[in-house]
């Protein structure tokens, strides 16, 4: 009797052991979570590698909720609309009122500046939305910089969506087929560095022939706002984006969040 009390004492405690393990050990087992992410494509449309600073980004997420992601990179609007069919969740989206309607989104995980970026002498004066009235202004397809930008377009300028490749964009900004394309910058607080950042960083090393040389100016200050979230189709994955939320507040609060950002570009 004594040892059949015994044994049933084990199966208690290995239960009650299972019930506190840890998120990640709790969920190894459990499906991973599709992950869909924007493609960037080089100049002869061939998908640029995921930055290793987002991966490790996604590894933080992962590791503070206990989810495992399975990470799918798509052109952008084909991720929305995966995202809107239930089939996963999206990363690096920004709200809108039109996005508001239909998707659940997380807490901000970083706010972004959006600069404008020109060519050709004399350098425009960019400096507040008013002064883009009537301009074309190049974006990714199926981009939003946030709400403000959302409400000024095909009000005060028009926008001109293109493919993923930043190179053709750079192409069109030079034949004067737009007057400015927005770019979102994460790490960097001043023009100047942007600036550097998009010459010596961007075009250097896209090593194509035509933007050998070139220059391109980096408006003096930000003409945007945006923030970026984790999101989900409302009524979908509610659970996975309460845990995010929750690890967002939690990295917020201790810096730990802050840290993995940074150099985040």
């Amino acid at each position: 009797m004594l040892k059949f009390r015994s044994f049933v004492v084990s199966i208690a405690a290995l239960f009650v052991i299972s019930a506190l393990c840890f998120p990640s050990a709790c969920n190894a087992s459990e499906s991973p979570v599709r992950l869909f992410l924007q493609e960037s494509l080089d100049s002869e449309g061939k998908q640029v590698a995921l930055n290793p600073k987002l991966m490790e980004i996604l590894t933080y997420f992962e590791r503070q909720t206990g989810l495992k992601f399975e990470p799918i990179i798509l052109p952008w609007k084909r991720a929305q609309s995966e995202t809107l069919e239930g089939k996963g969740i999206i990363y690096g989206f920004s709200r809108s009122p039109e996005r508001l309607k239909a998707y659940h989104f997380s807490l901000p995980v970083v706010t972004e500046r959006v600069w404008g970026i020109t060519y050709g002498r004399p350098k425009p004066n960019y400096r507040h939305v008013e002064d883009l009235r009537n301009k074309i202004v190049s974006t990714g397809r199926g981009f939003s910089h946030g709400m403000e930008f959302d409400q000024a377009r095909d009000v005060i300028f028009k926008v001109q969506e293109d493919s993923a490749s930043t190179v053709a964009r750079f192409k069109k900004l030079m034949a004067k087929r737009s007057d400015l394309m927005v770019w979102p910058v994460r790490g960097y607080q001043h023009h100047a560095e942007v600036e550097e950042y998009i010459n010596r960083i961007i075009v250097k090393e896209s090593n194509d022939p035509e933007l050998k040389g070139r220059y391109f100016d980096v408006t003096d200050q930000p003409l945007f706002y945006d923030s970026t979230h984790f999101a989900s189709a409302k009524g979908k994955y509610a659970e996975v984006l309460k845990k995010i939320d929750q690890a967002i507040a939690r990295g917020t609060k201790n810096g730990s969040l802050n840290k993995v950002l940074r150099g985040y570009h």
